[in-house]
């Protein structure tokens, strides 16, 4: 398996592998040509959108600023809405099904490490700098008519089921069923949306 491969399946893989540096490059070099769209042509920034993130399944909004890793990772579903101040850390797929809304400064985080020093850091003396920082990357999924409130942290591995509601706050570290509401951190079940 290349690192990149490795990357997609979840398993350790070096972060500062060349294809995967090039990936991420790429997809920053997109980023720039969105940042020079003007906010205000709304329809120009949406379609500019499409040629960031790696699909879009119709129109969706995200306001600027906004940070990715890759930007080929997040996958948009129709009408999602993200608010300013996103961090897309898509070093896996983020997937936000359709009508999914996110408020302000909500991070959408795929990375981690492994919980080792030993594990982390790999000596590599005959390179600059002289070890590999190893990264694990699990996939995030958003379900259908979510709503992520402001300043959430969706960790990696994680699925927010479908009509689920993510308090402002929260640090979601572990599934969400659907049609149901958690707060805090770490983010816990509060009730049912239909309460």
């Amino acid at each position: 398996m290349t690192e990149y491969e490795k990357l997609l399946a979840g398993e350790p893989y070096n972060g500062a592998d060349a294809e995967i540096l090039d990936k991420q490059m790429a997809g920053i070099a997109a980023k720039e040509e969105l940042d020079k769209v003007p906010e205000a042509d709304i329809f120009a920034w949406i379609q500019s959108l499409a040629k960031v993130f790696g699909a879009m399944d119709g129109p969706s909004l995200i306001q600027p600023p906004f940070k990715i890793s890759f930007g080929s990772h997040v996958r948009l579903g129709k009408w999602c809405y993200v608010n300013k101040g996103a961090t897309f850390l898509d070093d896996n797929f983020i997937t936000l099904g359709d009508h999914v809304a996110v408020g302000p400064n909500v991070q959408f985080i795929t990375a981690t490490h492994p919980l080792r020093s030993e594990d982390r850091i790999k000596p590599k003396p005959d390179q600059f700098p002289p070890f590999d920082v190893i990264n694990i990357a699990k996939p995030i999924t958003v379900g259908d008519h979510a709503w992520i409130g402001a300043g959430a942290i969706i960790m990696p591995g994680v699925t927010i089921g479908a009509r689920a509601v993510v308090g402002a706050g929260a640090v979601v570290t572990k599934d969400v069923p659907a049609s149901t509401v958690v707060v805090g951190n770490p983010a816990r079940f509060l009730k049912n949306v239909d309460e």
